[in-house]
């Protein structure tokens, strides 16, 4: 399955996540973020990147930032960017989705994302709890949050929403055969257990 990784710039501030639990920050993807980041060799322009999404298998999967965010100018969504990478991604018909710290509560950010679902780039909001996701949901928007390790339930309600955790944390389903975080309009939020080595002050957050 497909995967990009975005510099660090493009981590929103607010992210309560940036220095402070991303799984993204410690092993192997820390080590390939960090030259992407500085560009030793492995960063291309965003054209050249929309480029490489045309030669994707028509219909495949494609997750946008397996580290790193939307690009952004002080937090606001940088939107022609992100319509070049949504019309790349329809142009091959991807299965694509993403996630995204950005805030949702200004007007800008709201319709760019929206826009960007509506045009087949399901943009999962990653929110700062259960009760955060459950009113995104309720708002239309796709929403996942983090939940503890120890967490041994597979799916409950929370505030008259269903959860359920990431089916690749519960079986042996792997992303591409899944695709769950994939449809806009899921019934559900998508929980993740905290992991990787930053797991535990993930969980500090939660707390």
């Amino acid at each position: 399955m497909a995967a990009s990784t975005t510099s660090r710039d493009s981590c929103p501030t607010t992210c309560e996540l940036k220095g402070n639990g991303c799984y993204a920050e410690s092993g192997p993807l820390k080590l390939h973020w960090d030259k992407v980041t500085m560009g030793s060799g492995r960063g291309i322009s965003l054209f050249e990147f929309c480029e490489a999404l045309r030669t994707l298998p028509e219909g495949s999967c494609f997750r946008h930032n397996q580290a790193g965010d939307l690009p952004h100018l002080s937090g606001f969504i940088n939107y022609k960017a992100l319509e070049l990478i949504t019309a790349a991604c329809a142009v091959r018909k991807l299965k694509a989705w993403t996630y995204t710290h950005h805030k949702v509560d200004n007007s800008h950010n709201l319709e760019v994302i929206e826009k960007a679902i509506k045009s087949g780039l399901t943009v999962n909001i990653s929110a700062q709890s259960q009760s955060h996701a459950a009113a995104l949901h309720k708002q239309g928007l796709p929403s996942v949050c983090i939940v503890p390790r120890g967490e041994d339930r597979k799916h409950w309600d929370h505030d008259g929403v269903k959860f359920l955790v990431c089916p690749a944390q519960t079986s042996n389903k792997t992303c591409s055969e899944c695709r769950l975080c994939a449809i806009a309009d899921r019934s559900c939020v998508v929980s993740f257990k905290a992991h990787g080595t930053q797991a535990r002050k993930a969980e500090a957050l939660l707390a």
